[in-house]
């Protein structure tokens, strides 16, 4: 007999009813399956505050150079629809950052600058005061990005070739203010594809961390998953860019990029926001060894694994859903120095199990180091794929 029962055959007896209690117990039924549960794992890289501040009010200047009104237009728009959208705010403000506020265009008749050098002094100029007439303000504003956005055909150091944009910070008379400049990758198209995508990237990255040098805010990562500091990068926008899902329509028609979220990973969801509706699938080393290695921040303990020269170790990979899935999942194991062509392998890598699997799945990776990799040891990542797709990544750290 269930507990309510008991309890209630009891109250009647105190009230003087002796009336036999013949309620029938509820059938049996088979027991329900358990609910899903997303499978344990190592614990989600968090990107760290260097104590800079963020913008509280962020404003975005555009800069485009003459005849270029096509492409202002296009970016024009995009900018409005941005401005107030639920994209902004989804990826930016658990880090402290306020509304997008967009500001005139302006149009200038100078030739683009050329080099990074270049480039702030230019903007260092305008901002002195006394080119007002040309739509620049009368100081400079800590809080406005100053976005240089180059015409077709301009050339400039390492532009589309080892960066497809970026963000700084200038020195304009005694303010130091953020900046971005967004190339013209003609090699990429539709260009305002990929120009809207870096424009959100570095827009975010500059509300989040404004003065990357001076007074650093979100890019730093916490010292157990530093290595993702060098590859893919320490900011938000860097943190999701290698993914062949990070970029979606979002605003509107355009393209933009998603951007790491600290609650929703910590969360053991996507951490690329905002999230897709499809289930996120992880793929994640077991490191159980501390190391020492030396950063720019000074000495610190990291989780990764220690693989001398001509040998050998095998490491766990779990697997982990957020929500079940019909099918497996497939992992790669690459070497990050050769996977992006900037240096030789010194990584090799063979599955000791299989290489595919699901939610709860532990696989057996099997490292070799092949060369000595200087004073910095490897990186290496995990890449896991779904219908051919990139969908999420986990880079590690092997010393030697």
């Amino acid at each position: 007999m269930r507990t309510s029962a008991i309890l209630a055959a009891a109250l009647l007896v105190g009230c003087g009813d002796n009336l036999a209690d013949t309620t029938p117990d509820a059938p049996l039924r088979p027991d329900a399956p358990p609910p899903f549960a997303e499978a344990p794992h190592g614990n989600v890289p968090q990107v760290k505050s260097g104590g800079g501040s963020v913008l509280t009010t962020p404003k975005s200047q555009p800069i485009f150079f003459a005849n270029d009104a096509d492409m202002q237009a296009q970016v024009e728009m995009f900018l409005t629809q941005l401005e107030g959208s639920a994209y902004w705010s989804t990826v930016t403000s658990e880090y402290g950052v306020g509304s997008l506020t967009n500001l005139p265009t302006i149009v200038t008749a100078d030739a683009p600058p050329t080099t990074d050098a270049a480039l702030q002094a230019w903007i260092a100029s305008k901002l002195d005061g006394t080119h007002t007439a040309e739509g620049w303000p009368a100081t400079p504003d800590p809080q406005t990005i100053y976005s240089v956005y180059l015409p077709s055909g301009a050339t400039f150091e390492g532009a589309c070739t080892q960066y497809g944009a970026y963000h700084d910070e200038l020195v304009a008379g005694t303010v130091t203010v953020p900046y971005a400049l967004m190339p013209r990758c003609t090699a990429q198209a539709p260009q305002i594809d990929t120009l809207t995508s870096a424009a959100s990237h570095e827009l975010i990255e500059a509300a989040t961390d404004p003065l990357p040098f001076s007074a650093p805010a979100f890019v730093r990562l916490d010292d157990e998953h530093f290595v993702w500091g060098r590859t893919p990068g320490g900011e938000l926008g860097d943190m999701c860019e290698y993914l062949q899902n990070a970029d979606q329509k979002l605003v509107g028609g355009f393209t933009v990029q998603r951007t790491w979220s600290n609650a929703s990973a910590a969360a053991g969801h996507d951490p690329c926001v905002p999230a897709l509706t499809t289930p996120y699938l992880g793929v994640a080393p077991m490191f159980d060894e501390d190391l020492t290695v030396s950063t720019h921040n000074g000495m610190i303990t990291t989780k990764g694994v220690m693989v001398p020269i001509n040998t050998s170790k095998t490491i766990e990979v779990d697997l982990f859903s957020d929500a079940p899935t019909t099918a497996d999942w497939t992992i790669n194991a690459y070497d990050v120095a050769a996977l992006l062509g900037s240096g030789q392998a010194t990584l090799s890598f063979q599955w000791v199990t299989k290489a595919t699997g699901h939610n709860g799945d532990k696989l057996q990776l099997m490292v070799t180091r092949t060369r000595m990799a200087g004073n910095r040891g490897s990186e290496m990542v995990l890449v896991a794929k779904a219908d051919g797709v990139i969908v999420s990544m986990w880079w590690g750290y092997v010393a030697q």
